[in-house]
């Protein structure tokens, strides 16, 4: 009796599995038989809501919750807060900051920021330096429905935030 359960069990996971394998296999595509002007695993496509956002969108507090790609850890909370009169603050997970940026015709940068040289674990530290590296080579700024989108350097893949609440500015 008890093989015949192991037995059940065993084809109800073989089954399971053969779906998982088709579902995936149905949406990576992709390979060498991608048409021109396919869009190729890996590749960073704009979504249909991508755009420019306006100044007054950009006010307020942001949560970092991907770094190019990489994600972030859940327990750094690295921040980016604009004002209306051109002053950014935050944290960048392990230090604070605090400077100046210019938004015009969707054009966003950053002055020189000043920031606080506490030590933080290596992880920690390098997810910093990465998103300080990338608000100084910012390519452009978008928004994708509650993201802001901030393009920067080399890679396709953006800094992507979420709004925080008022009870969580910095």
């Amino acid at each position: 009796m008890m093989s015949e359960d192991l037995r059940s069990v065993a084809l109800s996971l073989s089954a399971i599995l053969a779906v998982a394998i088709a579902i995936v296999g149905c949406g990576s595509g992709g390979g060498p038989e991608t048409a021109a002007g396919a869009v190729a695993p890996g590749d960073v496509v704009p979504a249909a809501t991508d755009r420019v956002p306006d100044e007054t969108e950009l006010t307020g507090a942001w949560l970092l919750e991907d770094l190019e790609g990489r994600g972030v850890m859940d327990m750094v909370q690295t921040t980016l807060v604009f004002d209306d009169e051109g002053r950014v603050s935050g944290s960048g997970g392990c230090n604070r900051f605090t400077g100046s940026y210019t938004f015009t015709d969707g054009e966003l940068s950053f002055g020189p920021l000043a920031g606080t040289k506490m030590m933080c674990p290596e992880a920690v530290m390098d997810q910093e330096d990465r998103f300080h590296k990338a608000l100084g080579a910012v390519d452009r700024v978008a928004v994708d429905g509650p993201f802001l989108l901030i393009y920067a350097g080399e890679t396709d893949a953006p800094l992507k935030f979420t709004r925080m609440g008022e009870d969580q500015n910095n």
